[in-house]
């Protein structure tokens, strides 16, 4: 989890995990036994029993499901957008290279022949 991001975002991936488990039988017998299987007490253990729990199932199908589901819903929002400073897709705006990121010092330069095809108005 990042500390400084907002609960609601969070909220989002409970909400897409909730609607999961309502619509497929199979999603929420693995829910429950996953949440079983880390016991009553898991939100009120010290992080390092938590995160000690949780590696020991990293392999298990309620793990990696979860991972999956937060990971596709928790980076897809805009809260998480503006907390970590993606402005989207570029495509749209006219590319990364007319929106300032062309600015790359830290990359060696490339010989013109080797850079293939520049885009249209540079």
């Amino acid at each position: 989890p990042h500390d400084k991001l907002d609960d609601a975002a969070y909220a989002m991936v409970i909400k897409a995990i909730d609607s999961d488990a309502e619509k497929d039988e199979s999603n929420r017998k693995m829910l429950k036994e996953g949440l079983a299987a880390l016991g009553s007490e898991f939100a009120a253990s010290s992080e390092n029993d938590r995160v000690a729990a949780l590696k020991k199932m990293e392999s298990s199908a309620f793990f990696q499901a979860m991972r999956l589901k937060t990971v596709q819903v928790l980076y897809a929002t805009p809260m998480a957008y503006v907390f970590f400073g993606y402005e989207g897709e570029a495509f749209s705006k006219g590319g990364y290279l007319q929106r300032g990121f062309n600015d790359l010092r830290w990359l060696p330069e490339v010989p013109l022949e080797d850079g293939g095809p520049m885009p249209v108005g540079s």
